[in-house]
């Protein structure tokens, strides 16, 4: 008889591979961003304000959100595949875009800092640029928190298909006989009396006449 793996909890697994994937997530995004932002910034210095991205950053624009995409399914599959379960995949996701959108937030801060440096001396893009640079970080953590627990969701019933867990049934609770004191003689219920049906009475012989 093949005996059947032993479902974890959904917690450890969920964390583990949220935090592992959410903070690799994190670092390419900040990578990236901050790569985009010197390239965009080189390129206004020396070309001017009115030339458009280069070929390299719209590729890289286009890459980022295949790469979060991609990340989020295989966070979901990876949780699921231990447990057995659609909703731990979804936890995962949830870990994963949490973890993942803090440190792309601090990338985009960094990045910004980069621009603001490198660019001429001007207070009023200066100031668009720290709003932009804050605006663009909780929208970046608010959209991998949301896409995270969806797409983990999705990668936890890929998961699902892949493992050998089964989730066990939900036990039925089991009501307990309530404790009587010593020396209770719990009653016995009276037997009904059960209704008398009388007999059928046989019909008399008529008498002979007597000779």
């Amino acid at each position: 008889m093949q005996i059947q793996p032993v479902a974890q909890q959904p917690g450890k697994p969920a964390l583990r591979s949220g935090a592992i994937i959410g903070i690799a997530l994190g670092i390419i995004h900040s990578v990236i961003t901050i790569i985009v932002t010197q390239m965009n910034t080189v390129s206004q210095n020396t070309y001017g304000s009115s030339s458009g991205p280069s070929p390299t950053t719209t590729i890289l624009y286009l890459l980022t959100p295949l790469i979060w995409i991609i990340g989020f399914l295989i966070t979901g599959a990876w949780a699921s595949k231990d447990t057995g379960k659609i909703s731990t995949g979804s936890l995962a996701g949830l870990f994963a875009g949490t973890f993942g959108g803090v440190i792309a937030g601090l990338g985009q801060v960094v990045a910004t800092g980069i621009a603001i440096n490198q660019q001429s001396y001007n207070p009023g893009g200066s100031n668009l640029l720290l709003f932009s640079g804050f605006a663009a970080m909780f929208y970046v953590m608010a959209l991998a928190i949301g896409a995270g627990a969806g797409l983990g969701a999705l990668g936890g019933l890929i998961g699902q298909s892949m493992s050998k867990v089964r989730p066990q049934p939900v036990a039925q609770p089991v009501y307990a006989q309530p404790i009587l004191p010593y020396g209770y003689v719990q009653p016995q219920p009276m037997p009904m009396p059960s209704p008398q049906v009388p007999l059928p009475q046989q019909p008399e012989m008529p008498r002979l006449p007597e000779q």
